[in-house]
């Protein structure tokens, strides 16, 4: 079984943070993502393109064993689920399965999140909708049983996701991150995490590539090319896999996926009513973890990339 999760939140770094501490010798962290096994019940999920989640999720207790089947002797063993923050319940269900479990937290300004989430959908060609008729349909959506990455504003809403783990976990378990720190500073940020989970800490890490970036693709059939070649592979992609390491043939991806992405900017005015949107709920999260989140709001924060 595992003893650290990142648990979350969605469109926050998370695929770039599990890339990055799987370079780690001491750590062992699953290639695949999103199992979601002690959020199982919770799915399936009813969405556009939701089908592709649904078959992600892990039900049976065997199966999920086996991910962590090529474990050898490494000190920290973890998982990557993004939607174990959002879903009540799982953090009770973790802690009684793995008692003194360590939680990773990414949180990302809530607005931004929230684009994210909508940009990420719309390269997957999922989204049909502009961003402001999306938010207006997300209880709708919600209610149809819509997985949580169409949840614009509520995944936002951090601080009883995140006091919810606290309170289950203790904060001596719980490491909360700040997507900008990510961004700005991703080697102290690694660092950081390898303190947490008691690994070596003087182990160099590449975190020149950002993973999951969203945005509009350029050529939608290149971009499914590239996707495929790492998520549902042909005759010829495996035979390049077969001779290409696994964390080289996925960063390569990665880069080339990116440069296939336009990106388009976030409506001003939409962003001026979603920032009133998550002000008080930004306020009581800076209380719980007593911190100063002036930089979600305050400054024009332009993202370095769109993880």
């Amino acid at each position: 079984m595992p003893n650290f999760f990142i648990v979350g939140a969605a469109r926050s770094g998370t695929t770039s943070l599990d890339r990055y501490l799987s370079q780690h010798p001491e750590i062992y962290i699953t290639q695949r993502k999103e199992g979601h096994f002690f959020a199982a019940d919770h799915f399936p999920r009813t969405g556009p393109g939701d089908e592709g989640l649904n078959k992600r999720v892990i039900c049976d207790e065997e199966q999920y064993a086996q991910l962590f089947a090529g474990v050898a002797g490494e000190k920290a063993i973890g998982e990557s689920s993004v939607f174990y923050l959002c879903f009540p319940g799982t953090a009770e269900r973790i802690v009684q399965s793995v008692p003194g479990a360590k939680i990773i937290i990414i949180l990302r300004e809530p607005v931004e999140r929230a684009y994210s989430a909508y940009m990420h959908l719309v390269r997957d060609g999922r989204e049909t909708l502009e961003f402001a008729d999306g938010l207006s349909r997300e209880e709708e959506r919600r209610q149809k049983g819509y997985e949580p990455m169409w949840w614009y504003k509520e995944l936002g809403l951090y601080y009883s996701q995140v006091k919810r783990y606290l309170d289950v976990f203790g904060s001596e378990c719980v490491k909360v991150l700040l997507y900008d720190e990510l961004c700005t500073n991703p080697g102290q940020v690694v660092s950081d995490v390898f303190a947490f989970l008691k690994v070596r800490e003087d182990v160099v890490i590449d975190t020149s590539v950002h993973y999951n970036i969203a945005g509009v693709p350029k050529s939608r059939k290149l971009y499914t090319l590239l996707d495929n070649f790492i998520h549902e592979p042909g005759a010829l992609e495996k035979r390049i896999k077969s001779l290409v390491p696994q964390h080289l043939r996925v960063a390569w991806a990665s880069k080339a996926k990116a440069m296939l992405l336009r990106q388009v900017p976030q409506n001003p005015h939409i962003r001026a009513q979603l920032i009133g949107y998550f002000e008080e709920d930004v306020g009581k999260l800076e209380d719980l973890l007593q911190c100063d989140l002036n930089i979600w709001h305050y400054r024009d924060f332009t993202p370095l990339f769109q993880s």
